[in-house]
């Protein structure tokens, strides 16, 4: 039950917004009187503050993974791993991506600690784990230019997100390529630079 009355509970804030969001109406879509959600959440902002946890912690776990899953490949498969990953992630569950959007652009007096101690916590997972690859990968590569790769490909990543809100279809698949192409770019020119730096040692 508590899955189910969580799911309602972002689709009827996908659909309708918080205060839209009634007890009343998540209720209805469970198939259950609204007073039986008080024997699962005392009240609608523990309900939602649930909800979001769920939707926030299942993305994170998503990344996790495939991070866990290709950290021993090149770093241009890790790149693209991730991304497609987000793409993956997000288009697989559009009612979960309307409500992270939501939130994000207009978050919520009772759930704002707890998006922007997450948020913080993702950030500082990526950036660690991306650093962490990068200065094993190539031991030569200066703190501030790990610094700067990892920033790029976060900025890479963000446009996507935004992008699966904007675009459909082929032009989102357009939208992923160009992508692509860029951490393409950015990782030829990371081998070219350290290869050749290899060699000369």
């Amino acid at each position: 039950m508590h899955t189910k009355l969580i799911q309602a509970a972002l689709n009827q804030y996908s659909n309708y917004g918080y205060n839209g969001a009634t007890m009343r109406k998540i209720a209805e879509e469970v198939g259950i009187k609204p007073a039986s959600i008080y024997y699962f959440y005392k009240n609608k902002e523990e309900l939602f503050i649930a909800a979001f946890q769920h939707l926030l912690d299942n993305h994170f776990c998503k990344m996790e993974n495939i991070l866990k899953e290709h950290k021993d490949k090149p770093i241009q498969e890790i790149f693209n791993a991730m991304l497609q990953g987000i793409v993956d992630h997000h288009t697989d569950d559009m009612q979960g991506t309307n409500a992270y959007i939501s939130l994000v652009t207009s978050p919520l007096d009772e759930i704002s600690d707890y998006l922007h101690n997450h948020m913080l916590r993702y950030n500082d997972w990526l950036t660690e784990s991306l650093e962490s690859i990068l200065k094993k990968r190539y031991p030569g590569m200066a703190t501030n230019e790990v610094d700067c790769i990892v920033k790029q490909f976060i900025l890479i990543g963000n446009g996507v997100f935004w992008g699966i809100k904007l675009y459909e279809g082929e032009v989102l698949k357009e939208q992923i390529t160009l992508a692509e192409k860029i951490i393409q770019s950015l990782c030829e020119e990371i081998n070219e630079k350290y290869i050749k730096q290899s060699f000369s040692e």
